[in-house]
């Protein structure tokens, strides 16, 4: 039975075709494979928005969801070379299974990738829909966090504004004595062949063009974004740090976690090294997904920050993000007493420092963009026995935000034993997510260049992630997936018709 709509503008796809010996296609997988799970649930997406992108005009096209099936399950398994998985489509049973024994090329599987963001997002948000409706996810309690990437790009071709110019000027004196000598070759085989032989421009002029055209338009990216830096390769891509040291142009991808199953309700994929500006476009997307917020928010100090937390409060969300500083105040590893040490006394307006001497408030400090400080300077550091352990300086200088309570009262809610307990939950939500695809899948570095076509890259995986979490839901919990999506799936118009029961795989 075909189950697909009869449309012309796609190659006949049907999996259920008959062979000459008496075997079908799904015969080659097992019942409980990866691959069906996957198989089923993209039979299930509206996938409309990507149809639509199709003509009917010319040779019949590959169908989409051929195209996301294969891709998806090579995510899933760790291929992602549009190469490797049109040689798989022919030597490997599940990519057959999906394929339906037909091999698109790997520039069609290159090209479908890098062309729908858009649809991409939108299968993110049906599949962990789906995810919903199966009880996947928990009662809103959510992990955030990011990872660097690494662009397809070297660090060596990352440039400021004075590089760029000198090899600009650089390439142009190359392309105009390449011109001069072209121009007298020209004129020697004018008058040796007359009209006989074609101009053609030399291969290496056209390269050097190419690489100027490049140059250019970096340089003009950098003066309009105010940027220190520019990676000629991927302009998108900014060098940032990893774990081990090294620096590399990169891109930081954002998730959120739910904690029942480890499904990611969110994803994005950003140019910015730090995290801390990060929470609320991920609490939006979190809106956008799942039509809620979540109740509790996990975070690590990356992600600190007086606005971030005030937020939090105003919008009801439970949060949970120590500051930068509470790991290292709690292992007490610091030579010099930390201003922890130090208690505010909020009715007298002054601290009182570890030896029991009051510290006045003295005077402001401005502070553009931001809450002035109020600083409290010590008068009796000279005669003080802890000075050694307190302050190089003459006096000891405390600096004080209005809103430093907000800090305050977060660390006294991460001491408690409660505290502790959820927000070591974080640990087994999030983090492992990043190590299945770093480790498991091998997704250390992007394919394509830009921040568009990555991010299709990101969400793919981020989808391959969640579908194979649904796989090992409905193996542990005994489920049958392809009831469960025939009974329908509450916001997916399955086959973009508006059915509500397709009868998967018959």
């Amino acid at each position: 039975m075909n189950i697909h709509r009869g449309i012309t503008m796609f190659k006949k796809y049907d999996q259920a075709q008959q062979f000459l010996l008496p075997l079908r296609l799904d015969s080659f997988v097992p019942e409980n494979h990866t691959a069906r799970i996957l198989n089923d649930i993209i039979e299930t997406v509206d996938i409309t928005a990507i149809e639509s992108t199709y003509s009917e005009n010319g040779c019949p096209a590959y169908h989409p969801r051929l195209m996301l099936k294969i891709l998806l399950y090579g995510y899933m398994i760790g291929i992602r070379s549009s190469r490797d998985i049109q040689k798989m489509a022919s030597t490997d049973t599940a990519f057959m299974y999906l394929t339906a024994m037909q091999h698109p090329d790997f520039r069609t599987i290159c090209r479908f990738r890098s062309t729908h963001l858009d649809s991409i997002k939108d299968i993110f948000v049906q599949v962990v829909t789906i995810c919903r409706e199966m009880g996947m996810l928990g009662a809103g309690k959510v992990s955030i966090d990011g990872t660097k990437i690494k662009a397809n790009a070297s660090v060596r071709q990352s440039k400021d504004a004075k590089a760029l110019d000198k090899e600009i000027n650089k390439i142009r004196k190359e392309i105009d004595k390449i011109l001069n000598e072209s121009i007298e070759i020209d004129e020697e085989e004018d008058e040796k062949y007359g009209d006989s032989t074609p101009y053609e421009m030399p291969e290496e002029l056209v390269d050097k063009t190419k690489r100027l055209e490049k140059l250019q338009a970096a340089k003009k990216k950098l003066d309009e974004e105010k940027l220190t830096k520019i990676n000629i390769t991927d302009n998108d891509a900014n060098i940032m740090k990893h774990r081990d040291g090294t620096k590399k142009p990169s891109y930081n991808g954002q998730v959120a976690v739910d904690d029942k199953e480890q499904v990611i309700v969110a994803a994005d994929l950003v140019v910015d090294e730090n995290d801390v500006h990060q929470v609320d476009p991920m609490i939006q997307l979190i809106w956008a997904t799942m039509g809620y917020r979540p109740t509790v928010l996990l975070a690590d100090a990356g992600y600190f920050s007086y606005d971030n937390i005030e937020l939090l409060n105003q919008i009801g969300i439970d949060a949970y993000i120590p500051d930068n500083f509470f790991k290292v105040e709690e292992c007490g590893k610091s030579k010099w007493f930390r201003k922890s040490r130090f208690r505010f006394d909020k009715e007298k307006d002054c601290y009182y420092c570890p030896a029991g001497i009051m510290i006045p408030f003295t005077r402001i400090q401005k502070r553009k963009d931001k809450p002035d400080l109020k600083q409290y300077v010590c008068n009796f550091c000279s005669d003080c026995v802890l000075k050694s352990k307190c302050t190089k300086a003459e006096k000891r200088t405390i600096s004080r935000d209005p809103r430093e309570y907000l800090m305050e009262d977060m660390r006294e809610k991460l001491r408690t034993e409660e505290g502790k307990e959820v927000y070591q939950g974080r640990m087994y939500t999030v983090e492992p997510v990043f190590g299945q695809m770093k480790q498991n899948r091998g997704f250390r570095e992007f394919l394509l260049r830009g921040k568009e076509k990555v991010k299709v890259e990101f969400l793919m995986m981020c989808i391959g992630h969640n579908i194979g979490k649904i796989g090992t839901f409905v193996k542990r919990e005994g489920k049958n997936l392809k009831e469960i999506l025939n009974n329908g799936i509450p916001g997916i118009a399955q086959f973009g018709v508006g059915t509500k029961n397709v009868v998967i795989g018959a």
